[in-house]
Order: structure tokens, then C-alpha cells, then sequence
């Protein structure tokens, strides 16, 4: 509901009324709260309640810092752990993303970017990397991101590549840099015309790993 829009933010989300519009106990509600509390979607305010959280241009340049140390050490880590099959999806992810960009599919091309790093961090054998990182990932539905799409495809392949050839320096190196690069590009969006996030619901479902 928040993703789409229905509960905007600002809102106040009591926990009576949305035990009874989905049919649970509050104490499932309150778990729900607490969830989403954890990667940023609402928060709470001493005595009021919770509430859906602002989207804040700094908070979301902030995030991609974290981004970018951790999605670095994800790249790194699967170059001990990524299989043919994992990388041959890595390139395909990266393939689809490009054509839907080519296609002016902005939308579907946003929700396969964010499916090609999140399935690196899916393979990387570290799980505390991926609970860290739920804290973050939310906030990569908040912007879609203009960039160059050719120079997005190329950074995607060279990071397949570094992992393919068990370089985790270079892995680690470009995996950081392409993240760098979309903070910058929204550091620049923020400084030329403002900005305001909204959340972009993904029309996709994550792959299956096999």
C-alpha cells in the first residue's frame, strides 16, 4: 500500500483499522510495523504513532554510500561463489535490462537493474551482507535513476566479467564505481532541477535461483 501510493507519506498508520482491513490480530500487525520499521518504509514518533516515512533526497544519497561499500564486498565475495549458471543469468539480467532501456521500457528496465543486484547479493555466500542490506534496498525503489544505458550494460558486464575471471579486486573496484556513479547522477538530478522521490512499484517478481 505504501509502495503504491495508497498510504502516502506523512500518513498515520493505526494499527486497530489495519488489523481489521486485512483480517489479523494487531500482534501481526504490530510484527508487520516493526518489519517495515527496520528497512525505513515508517517510523515511529514517541507518543503519536507510526507514520510513513518522508522521502528525503539526503537520506537516499546517504543509502547509496551504504550501497556502495557493501554491494563492493557482495561483488567481491562472488568471485569465490558465483556458478556458470549464476553468471550466465548475471548476463542475461544485464542483456534484458539494456534492451528494455533501448525499447523505452523505463520502468521494467528499472525493476531488472535492481533484480541484476540483488542477485548478486543473493550469490555472494555472505548472509549477513544480505540482512544488512535490507536495510537499504527499499530505498533503491524511491528513484529511477536516467542514466546512460549503454554505459549501464558495459558496467554490468564488466562486473560479470571481474567475477568470471576471480578478480575480486576489480570486482569490488567497478561494482563500487557503478554505484558511485548513480549516486552522482542523482546528486546532479538534486542540484539542477530539486527533486522528489516517489516509489517505484516493480512489475516484475525476482528470479528463481535453480
Amino acid at each position: 500500500m505504501i509502495l503504491a501510493g495508497e498510504r502516502r507519506p506523512g500518513d498515520r498508520l493505526i494499527q486497530q483499522d489495519l488489523a481489521k482491513q486485512f483480517g489479523v490480530a494487531q500482534s501481526v500487525v504490530r510484527e508487520s510495523l516493526l518489519e517495515l520499521q527496520f528497512t525505513g518504509l515508517v517510523h515511529t514518533v514517541d507518543n503519536l504513532g507510526v507514520f510513513v516515512t518522508e522521502l528525503d533526497a539526503a537520506h537516499l544519497l546517504a543509502a547509496y554510500e551504504v550501497r556502495e561499500m557493501f554491494e563492493g564486498l557482495a561483488a567481491r565475495c562472488c568471485c569465490a561463489h558465483a556458478s556458470r549458471a549464476d553468471l550466465a543469468q548475471l548476463r542475461q539480467l544485464a542483456d534484458d535490462n539494456h534492451a528494455c532501456g533501448q525499447a523505452g521500457e523505463i520502468t521494467r528496465m528499472g525493476a531488472l537493474d535492481r533484480q541484476f543486484h540483488e542477485y548478486t547479493l543473493r550469490i555472494c555466500g555472505n548472509d549477513v551482507i544480505v540482512h544488512l542490506t535490507d536495510t537499504y534496498r527499499v530505498l533503491g525503489m524511491a528513484v529511477q535513476a536516467h542514466h546512460d544505458i549503454d554505459a549501464v550494460h558495459d558496467e554490468h558486464l564488466a562486473i560479470v566479467a571481474a567475477i568470471e575471471n576471480n578478480q575480486p579486486d576489480e570486482a569490488e573496484r567497478v561494482a563500487r564505481q557503478h554505484v558511485n556513479d548513480a549516486r552522482r547522477m542523482i546528486r546532479k538530478r538534486i542540484d539542477e532541477q530539486g527533486f522528489v522521490p516517489e516509489w517505484v512499484v516493480d512489475d516484475l517478481q525476482p528470479e528463481t535461483t535453480s
